[in-house]
């Protein structure tokens, strides 16, 4: 019975519900094992929490250039459950025999890598035919091959618009006359959500604990017009801007229940330094869910370490999913599963990757499937499930779900 399960996990298609992965065409050729190293977004961020690369290291995006440098900065992350799901997705995929990487071995993996770049199909071969994805849903990451692929949207602009930086790409792309007032503002996103529509893309993301709360309160539309004055002068300060932010996320979430689309929100801590983690806690939505009960909330990374309070929501709202993506380790994410699944409605429950590169989404989707399974059997072994529910969950999780909740191609 065991094995049929395993069978089943492993043979089941994959629906990645969010990564970022570079496109092989933007790859910078020839692919090396710096080259690797360097792009890995989950890496560097290890890397700079470690002390491997400093804040204005991290922040600029030094390179890692020779051997003896990065050496040390795997030595400090070497035994994080990220590096050891990635080094024993490696060595199964490129076929290598290595305990840990030294520069003999990673020579060899350096080889390894521009051989299997210079072939334009490597990454149908490594998402389809290794990792056994279906489909995988892209963060805004432009241009992308939409047989593998399909897109995510974000409006974080238009939430974050006090800030300097996220409001520049707004005006630049609609002029300061259509972006100095409310109404032709939100229009300028509601034409921005129709083109995201008629892209095709599967959810509206919202990375919006990166620069502020996610305690968004209800606002009317005339302190709203005053926090967008604010935002419009000189040195506007973030804060004040706020009550346009938490109007703006109303308009959001309106036209997501409007055209039956869901919200993803991350939550947790943004990847990097120097962010308050609270605001990612998701009971700061607790508000915004109430006003928008018709809206689909999909909840990003299990809420970081605000895990009870993310399955809390979910209990308390049907319109309110939890996906996995992101998460790492055994024992802590096999304790996520234990935990929600006595709880949290197992059809509510998605997974995702949250890499950049495509070994990081066979190693990472081959570490959950193995996981998944050890989980499943469990609790068929313990007479918790039935078979028949162990196989309904694994279709679910992996993919099933996402499918539903969504707006999948084919789904």
């Amino acid at each position: 019975m065991a094995s049929s399960i395993r069978d089943l996990v492993f043979d089941l298609p994959i629906v990645d519900t969010h990564a970022h992965i570079r496109q092989w065409k933007d790859m910078p050729q020839p692919v090396t094992g710096y080259t690797f190293f360097n792009l890995s977004g989950c890496l560097r961020a290890i890397f700079a929490v470690a002390g491997a690369l400093s804040r204005e290291e991290y922040r600029e995006g030094k390179q890692f250039e020779d051997w003896p440098s990065l050496s040390r900065a795997i030595d400090e992350i070497k035994a994080t459950a990220y590096y050891r799901i990635l080094l024993k997705g490696l060595k199964s995929l490129y076929h290598l025999d290595f305990d840990e990487l030294d520069e003999e071995s990673f020579a060899a993996l350096g080889r390894k890598l521009t051989e299997a770049y210079r072939r334009r199909g490597w990454y149908r071969t490594v998402l389809r035919e290794k990792a056994g994805f279906a489909i995988d849903c892209q963060d805004s990451c432009g241009a992308m091959d939409r047989s593998l692929f399909t897109p995510i949207t974000r409006f974080d602009g238009y939430v974050l618009f006090g800030e300097p930086g996220w409001r520049r790409g707004i005006v630049e792309e609609y002029g300061e006359e259509r972006t100095s007032n409310l109404e032709s503002l939100l229009e300028c996103l509601r034409q921005d959500f129709e083109r995201a529509l008629h892209d095709g893309t599967a959810a509206i993301k919202g990375n919006y604990c990166w620069g502020r709360t996610l305690k968004f309160q209800p606002v009317e539309r005339a302190a709203a017009e005053n926090a967008l004055a604010l935002c419009l002068q000189e040195s506007p300060n973030g804060k004040d801007c706020n009550d346009l932010g938490d109007f703006v996320v109303d308009q959001i979430a309106k036209l997501c229940a409007e055209h039956d689309i869901p919200l993803q929100i991350h939550t947790g801590p943004a990847m990097g330094m120097d962010h308050v983690v609270d605001y990612g806690n998701p009971l700061h939505l607790n508000s915004l869910i109430l006003r928008n009960s018709e809206t689909r909330f999909v909840i990003l990374h299990a809420g970081g370490p605000f895990i009870g309070e993310c399955a809390a929501l979910a209990t308390q709202f049907p319109n309110v999913y939890l996906d996995l993506c992101g998460v790492l380790g055994w024992e802590s994410l096999r304790a996520i599963l234990d935990n929600w699944v006595e709880y949290v409605p197992h059809r509510k429950l998605m997974w995702g990757t949250d890499v950049h590169l495509v070994e990081e989404a066979y190693a990472i989707s081959r570490h959950f499937r193995g996981l998944l399974s050890e989980f499943l059997e469990s609790r068929v072994g313990s007479g918790y499930f039935s078979q028949a529910t162990a196989e309904d969950f694994a279709r679910g999780i992996l993919g099933d779900n996402a499918r539903r909740i969504l707006r999948i191609p084919g789904g």
